[in-house]
C-alpha cells in the first residue's frame, strides 16, 4: 500500500469514514487517472493531490452516513468528474449508481476510467435533469438522489426531487452559506413532495472548508407540473 492510500485511510478515520486498503488504492487510482485526463478535458479545477483527496474523495464519502441501504439505487445529478458517484460506488459495491450529466464527453471519460478500474456498479445517463424528470423511465425511480452542483437549493430541489422515489432521499451538498438558500427553498421543497429531515455536518478537516448535507425525505409524489422546462426554472419565481 502506498503512502497516499495510507493517508486517505488515516484521514477517513478522522471523520469516521472506514476505508479499507483495497478501496483506498482504487480511490487513489481513480484520482491519478482523472487528473491525467484532466490535462485534456476540464473535469476538475482541483489538481493538487492533497486537496483532491480531501475535497473530492473524502467529501463525497461523507454521504455514506445518510445512505442506510448499501444496495440503494443512487442517482448522482451533475456528476462532472464523477463526484460523489464514483467514490460512493467504490465503497458501496452492491449499490446501483447512475452518473448523470448534460456533458457527454465528461461522462465518457468517467465511464472509461471506471471500466478500467473494474468499478462495475456504475452506469452513465446523458441528459438534463428537467427533461429526464418528466420521463417515466426515470421519474421517481431512485432511492437516493444526490448533487454537489453549485445551483441554489430551490433549483436543485426541482431538478432532483422529481427523480426521487417516494420514501427515498434527496441529499444536497452545500457550502457554509446555506442558511439563506434553505429558507427560500422550504416551501418549494414541500410543494415538490419533500420534507427537510436534518442538516448534517459534512467535511470539517479544515476551518475554511465546511460542507453541510441537506437531508430531504420524499414523502409524497411530485405534482406533474414539475420539473418545468429549464428556462422557467431559472427565470420564473417558483409557483407556491
Amino acid at each position: 500500500m502506498n503512502n497516499r492510500s495510507e493517508k486517505l485511510i488515516a484521514l477517513g478515520k478522522e471523520v469516521e469514514i472506514a476505508i479499507n486498503e483495497k478501496q483506498a488504492e482504487k480511490l487513489i487510482a481513480y484520482m491519478d487517472q482523472l487528473l491525467e485526463k484532466n490535462k485534456h478535458i476540464n473535469l476538475t479545477r482541483i489538481t493538487d493531490e492533497d486537496e483532491f483527496i480531501k475535497l473530492h474523495l473524502l467529501d463525497s464519502l461523507t454521504l455514506l452516513k445518510l445512505i442506510k441501504n448499501p444496495r440503494s439505487s443512487i442517482l448522482d445529478v451533475g456528476t462532472g468528474g464523477g463526484f460523489p458517484g464514483i467514490p460512493l460506488a467504490i465503497l458501496l459495491e452492491e449499490a446501483e449508481i447512475t452518473l448523470m450529466d448534460s456533458t457527454k464527453k465528461k461522462l465518457n471519460v468517467v465511464q472509461s476510467i471506471a471500466q478500467e478500474l473494474g468499478i462495475s456498479n456504475v452506469k452513465i445517463l446523458h441528459g438534463r435533469a428537467e427533461e429526464l424528470g418528466q420521463n417515466s423511465n426515470y421519474r421517481e425511480r431512485y432511492e437516493v438522489v444526490t448533487s454537489r452542483a453549485v445551483a441554489n437549493l430551490t433549483l436543485l430541489a426541482e431538478y432532483c426531487l422529481p427523480l426521487t422515489k417516494v420514501g427515498g432521499r434527496f441529499l444536497s451538498m452545500k457550502g457554509r452559506d446555506y442558511q439563506e438558500e434553505l429558507e427560500a427553498a422550504r416551501k418549494p421543497i414541500a410543494v415538490l413532495g419533500g420534507k427537510i429531515v436534518e442538516i448534517e455536518k459534512g467535511l470539517l478537516l479544515q476551518s475554511d472548508y465546511v460542507h453541510v448535507i441537506m437531508n430531504v425525505e420524499k414523502i409524497k409524489s411530485t405534482p406533474d407540473l414539475f420539473p418545468r422546462i429549464n428556462g422557467k426554472i431559472k427565470k420564473e419565481v417558483f409557483p407556491v
